[in-house]
């Protein structure tokens, strides 16, 4: 009788473990799940941009690629995308995001961007731009929309 009651409290022993660690694994998820709520779609965007900007001024071009709109990638391989920019001419040296407008599923993105020009006809040199750029969000992602696929065509 002994045995089968020692049997019976180290199975009940096992099943409050158990629970204990199921209980746990639950709320551990939950907390995460809640950090996660916590961060503002903005924020999101303003990481997402400024991770885009750092490997453009970094030359990562093949990383930046991945940033681009979804239609955008199905027109322009990387190959293509890689041969567009010549950093021995135009180099970004600093990005910086001035504002953010958001509009559901799309966001219009203010940067200050330092730009190095060095042209054999004109003064080589450093100096800072503004520009508008438009994202927007695509499976809960949000990418950049370079400016072929924009309504206008045009640079904002």
């Amino acid at each position: 009788m002994n045995k089968k009651m020692n049997k019976m409290n180290e199975t009940f022993r096992y099943k409050n473990i158990s629970i204990v660690f199921f209980c746990l694994i639950i709320f551990t998820g939950c907390s995460i799940k809640d950090t996660t709520k916590n961060v503002s779609d903005e924020e999101i965007l303003r990481d997402r941009v400024m991770t885009y900007w750092n490997y453009k001024i970094n030359q990562d071009f093949d990383k930046s690629y991945v940033y681009e709109h979804p239609l955008y990638r199905k027109q322009v391989n990387m190959v293509n995308y890689i041969r567009g920019f010549n950093p021995e001419v135009v180099k970004w040296t600093a990005a910086k995001v001035e504002d953010i407008k958001m509009d559901g599923p799309s966001a219009k993105v203010g940067l200050k961007i330092t730009v190095k020009v060095r042209l054999p006809s004109i003064k080589s040199g450093e100096d800072d731009s503004w520009v508008k750029e438009e994202w927007q969000k695509v499976d809960n992602v949000w990418y950049h929309v370079p400016a072929i696929l924009r309504e206008d065509g045009k640079r904002m």
